[in-house]
């Protein structure tokens, strides 16, 4: 990017107001800015408030003007966390910070006035000053990206699109089975916390059937959870991933149209210069359709070398933006996975902690430890849990982890719902619903 101008954006906070489509779709997203570009009337704004639907016409227009760039998608205006816990807030605010963070990046998104003009205006007030045309729209465009490409001398960008085009439908179909897995999952948690409550009333003399009923019950809840954050770590990862891919495989398509027009143009420039020479060949002729023949030539030879040097520029750009948007594509493809895994494996831990605490009253269930009926001895029941500051039993690791962290795992968001002995033996009731409703959130599928 160009030293002499600096474009700078610190997102400090999301406000969601308004009815619960209006909280959804359209937020309201608050940040600082520093600048020493030109067309901004002065370097430092603080608190500036943009809806989502002006950042929308934000983006069309500059994804519609700088036809050479690869515009970033915007980010999704809420996430599966539910628009009132506090996990969607971070998330949301960080993903419209990385957003910023791409765009500033753009020394051609910089330099454009429009940036300033959507900085500088007002709130809900904004609406694109300039115009843009795109080289083909509606039935017009549908009908060539049939067409089998235009020869493409640059290997890269050749390559490019079939590989961006394959992200796309790849990352869409994930997206369609792990919606599939997740809506099963929702519906076997059901079904594992109507077993766990069924379980609870088998045997009303003993504390044992309520308290595994109960930890049964809490285990469904978790898997109910979890399926949670599928959605919300690698579903909305991959939302993001399918809306860039389609912005930079259409910005390929539009390359392709202004091929297609440096062709026609250059075959309209050739068919003109031959009849401008066969006039001049004749000798009886009106002059003023000699005039009239040089002057088709010369627009002709106008547009031609303008449609050379656009497509020149825009080559070059997306040669260079090209390297840049496959380094932001594996960053965020690694950190969804990572995010997804390591939530994955929390709530896991949590499950067996949950698993873990029943145990030794199940071994205790009878004089032989409750192992007999699997034809095993019985064993002295361990109290210890398989996670501590000195790593996880289960993996066979030994890696020194702190107490904050081992609570973290150690302590569920189930545990003021599981009750002591006592309250064991006069409640019945597996979870509470405030709780519940809260630790859920407002998921969306």
């Amino acid at each position: 990017m160009d030293r002499k101008y600096r474009l700078v954006v610190k997102v400090t906070g999301l406000e969601r107001v308004g009815p619960i489509g209006n909280k959804r779709e359209n937020p309201t997203v608050v940040f600082d800015v520093s600048s020493n570009v030109p067309t901004f009337r002065k370097s430092n704004h603080t608190k500036v408030q943009k809806c989502a639907d002006e950042f929308r016409q934000l983006f069309k227009y500059l994804n519609g003007a700088l036809q050479e760039s690869f515009i970033p998608a915007l980010p999704p205006t809420f996430t599966n966390f539910g628009i009132n816990s506090n996990d969607d807030y971070a998330k949301t605010v960080a993903n419209f910070q990385q957003w910023f963070d791409r765009v500033c990046e753009n020394p051609l998104v910089v330099r454009n006035e429009e940036m300033a003009f959507f900085i500088e205006s007002d709130f809900n007030t904004y609406s694109p000053t300039n115009s843009f045309k795109l080289p083909a729209s509606g039935l017009k465009r549908k009908t060539l990206k049939q067409l089998s490409p235009p020869y493409d001398e640059v290997v890269e960008l050749a390559e490019f699109r079939p590989q961006v085009k394959a992200l796309h439908w790849g990352s869409q179909e994930v997206q369609s089975k792990l919606m599939k897995v997740c809506r099963a999952r929702k519906i076997l948690a059901q079904e594992q916390n109507t077993f766990g409550q069924r379980f609870a009333t088998l045997n009303d003399t003993q504390v044992l059937y309520k308290k595994f009923g109960k930890i049964l019950t809490a285990t469904g809840d978790i898997n109910s959870v979890m399926a949670t954050l599928d959605y919300a770590t690698l579903y909305d990862g991959l939302e993001w991933i399918v809306k860039d891919t389609y912005v930079v495989k259409e910005a390929l398509t539009n390359r392709h149209l202004v091929m297609r027009e440096l062709v026609q143009a250059q075959q309209l420039s050739k068919t003109r210069q031959e009849n401008a020479r066969k006039l001049r060949a004749k000798r009886d002729i009106s002059p003023l359709k000699v005039d009239e023949a040089l002057r088709q030539l010369k627009v002709a030879t106008q547009d031609e070398n303008e449609l050379t040097d656009k497509l020149q520029r825009i080559t070059k750009n997306m040669t260079h933006e090209r390297e840049h948007w496959l380094q932001w594509y594996e960053n965020i493809l690694s950190s969804t996975i990572k995010e997804y895994t390591m939530r994955k494996i929390e709530y896991e831990r949590k499950k067996l902690t949950l698993l873990e605490r029943v145990r030794t009253d199940v071994r205790r269930a009878d004089s032989n430890g409750g192992l007999s009926r699997l034809g095993r001895k019985s064993t002295n029941p361990s109290t210890n849990t398989s996670q501590s500051t000195e790593g996880d039993t289960w993996t066979g690791e030994h890696r020194q982890r702190t107490q904050v962290q081992v609570d973290k795992v150690a302590h569920t968001e189930f545990d003021k719902t599981l009750g002591t002995t006592e309250t064991l033996k006069n409640d019945t009731t597996s979870l509470d619903a405030r709780h519940a409703a809260r630790m859920l959130g407002l998921p969306t599928f």
